[in-house]
């Protein structure tokens, strides 16, 4: 039994050898006949598709950033960052009307991926509003392809505008200052191609898009160009948007070292705003000149429910008070907005997307802006504290006290929405949301209040 057994192994080894020799001839002569045999373009998002490009990498091809003005691959693209994906081809590049760009090169590789070109990148209620980019790259170009409908000499950036569009922060978080990272470099020389985006969303930031390129942005959504659905040929593309931080530009990372005070004076000029500097107060010798302050009133949530008597204070230490709501989506009212901040000295709000509108502001203005509870203090400074400075601006930072919160009258004293708003963060973004983003308004303490305006009026001098 013994040497039977033996002799039924040693069998079953060999026919083991056998199968896995013939398994790597298999896989050898695969392998020679796509190396060989071409394969048609229209094929390769199914042949080398690789899912989302969060998770491909290509070794040498992989770069960090564009800040070193040195692109030389054809395909070159930085997945590294959180925030944003960004893919830059060189060559022959072909933009098709169904979001997917062919792309022939002499040194490329034959692969294919997939991007939303958006700089929320592992957000996906955002995500769920942005177009995908299929890429098929090749080395070669006698491949069957699109005929071009339009041939370019300047170079192009692909992106998106979907995701929270109509946000004034997320609008210029997500999209406007990123594309501005990304073609400040093109001088101006650079079509931008724009998918989701909204008619309004175009009129409201077409001044901004305007001094960003000088050629009319094509609206991938509608066709390329006014000669209808087309295929856009260029020498050169970037998919995606570059990201820094929050509503921010980090000049370390530029040629140049631009920073968010040029997008802020960009933004200026874009929309005709007259003032580049603020008030500067000297004293009794300022011949009756008094700082504008605007007070942004929210309707809904995160309002203030004393808006009069805080006009009221500011006005009794000297300010000239106007109370106003940034409107949303119509371009003449984005304009008008702006030249109202314009006009003003010193920008009060409670955190929210209306801070955003502190672009306008003159160099030299103060921020204050009012935290509600919630244990937000951190988010607060990054998404508005930081851009503020950064834009060249003075800031000051209030934290509302649990009395001046209306969650105070929702709940009892111990309450954890009260006592511990860390355990409700704990809870996800979610909770949080609901308990200190859409459920709570705020009744500032109009004496405890008077030291930041104290401060502000300190900043101007």
């Amino acid at each position: 039994m013994a040497c039977e057994k033996k002799s039924v192994s040693n069998f079953t080894v060999r026919v083991g050898l056998v199968l896995f020799a013939g398994c790597i001839l298999a896989l050898i002569s695969l392998g020679t006949m796509f190396r060989h045999n071409a394969v048609p373009l229209q094929t390769l998002s199914l042949l080398f598709s690789v899912g989302s490009a969060s998770s491909v990498m290509w070794g040498e091809e992989r770069i960090g950033s564009h800040h070193s003005g040195r692109n030389e691959g054809p395909v070159l693209c930085d997945f590294s960052s959180s925030r944003s994906d960004v893919c830059e081809l060189k060559g022959d590049v072909r933009v098709l009307p169904n979001a997917t760009i062919v792309h022939h090169h002499p040194l490329a590789r034959r692969r294919s991926w997939r991007m939303k070109p958006h700089a929320r990148k592992n957000d996906r209620h955002a995500l769920a509003r942005v177009t995908e980019v299929t890429v098929a790259s090749s080395h070669a170009a006698d491949h069957p392809a699109p005929r071009c409908t339009t041939n370019h000499t300047a170079p192009a950036v692909v992106f998106s505008a979907g995701g929270y569009a109509g946000n004034m922060f997320h609008d210029l978080t997500d999209v406007l200052v990123p594309l501005f990272i990304t073609t400040r470099r093109f001088g101006g020389d650079v079509h931008l191609l724009v998918s989701d985006a909204q008619p309004w969303w175009l009129d409201r930031f077409r001044p901004l898009l305007r001094r960003l390129s000088f050629h009319d942005v094509v609206d991938m959504g509608r066709g390329a160009g006014a000669g209808g659905r087309g295929v856009l040929c260029y020498p050169h593309v970037v998919l995606g948007l570059e990201f820094h931080k929050e509503m921010s530009v980090d000049a370390a990372r530029t040629a140049g070292g631009y920073s968010m005070a040029d997008f802020a004076r960009l933004a200026r000029r874009s929309y005709g705003l007259a003032r580049d500097t603020a008030i500067r107060l000297r004293g009794r010798g300022d011949g009756g000149r008094r700082p504008r302050l605007l007070l942004i009133s929210r309707k809904s949530t995160r309002a203030f429910t004393n808006a009069g008597a805080i006009a009221r204070a500011a006005t009794a230490l000297g300010y000239e008070v106007v109370v106003s709501e940034p409107s949303r989506q119509h371009a003449a009212a984005l304009a008008s907005f702006a030249r109202l901040v314009n006009s003003c000295d010193v920008l009060v709000g409670v955190h929210g997307a209306g801070l955003a509108n502190l672009v306008f502001l003159p160099a030299g203005a103060v921020v204050v802006q009012v935290v509600p509870l919630g244990g937000l203090d951190a988010m607060a400074a990054e998404d508005f504290g930081a851009p503020a400075r950064d834009a060249g601006l003075r800031y000051v930072h209030y934290a509302i006290a649990v009395a001046e919160s209306t969650l105070a009258g929702r709940y009892p004293r111990d309450h954890r929405v009260l006592r511990d708003p860390a355990a409700v963060r704990r809870d996800g973004w979610a909770a949080l949301r609901e308990a200190y983003l859409v459920g709570q308004n705020v009744t500032l303490d109009v004496h405890r209040f008077e030291g930041a305006l104290r401060r502000a009026m300190e900043l101007l001098r």
